[in-house]
């Protein structure tokens, strides 16, 4: 199964994810893109964007523990000894979201976590690795649609092998965050 066949595959089976076991009955669902603006790494160079549906696992009162899963594109500049390239990547996310108010309401956040992605095309960055870590750490803000919310982040995210393989090239990045959120 090609790429493009395969991400279809992971897009229907995310949109059947059930609720989490630990989330409560007013847990929310989002859809979100990542796109970045300002690369910041001096080594190498990269435009990954990525795709997510994330939802609440547990929230504490205004605490809330969130998980999106990814599917990146990936798009590695050539660097001396290694070729760079393109392809997809597929992988999960953690974080911690605080909120200044629960509902639907024009509402600022802080979000904090990070994950582990598998480059099914190629290496990323192109000093890199298939298994990729990531972190993350953003503000943003949530904004009353009808009975939705949208979602606009300014999120800085690195990108690495965090040491497991030989060669750890490393990618940072700010990114811009587009998202719709529904429910509470």
């Amino acid at each position: 199964m090609h790429c493009a066949g395969r991400a279809t595959v992971l897009i229907g089976l995310l949109a059947g994810v059930p609720a989490a076991a630990g989330e409560m009955a007013d847990g929310y669902r989002q859809l979100a893109a990542s796109l970045p603006i300002v690369q910041t790494s001096s080594i190498d160079k990269g435009h990954p964007w990525r795709l997510m549906f994330g939802y609440s696992l547990v929230r504490w009162d205004r605490l809330t523990l969130h998980q999106d899963w990814v599917i990146s594109y990936l798009d590695a500049e050539p660097r001396a000894d290694s070729p760079g390239g393109h392809g997809a990547a597929f992988g999960t996310d953690m974080s911690f979201q605080w909120r200044h108010r629960r509902g639907i309401a024009l509402t600022p956040h802080y979000d904090i976590g990070g994950g582990i992605q598998y480059a099914a095309g190629t290496t990323f960055p192109a000093h890199g690795g298939r298994w990729m870590f990531t972190l993350n750490a953003g503000v943003g803000l949530l904004i009353p649609w009808n009975d939705r919310q949208l979602n606009a982040a300014v999120r800085w995210q690195h990108i690495s092998n965090a040491g497991v393989f030989p060669k750890n090239a490393g990618y940072d990045a700010v990114h811009l965050v587009l998202g719709i959120r529904w429910g509470r």
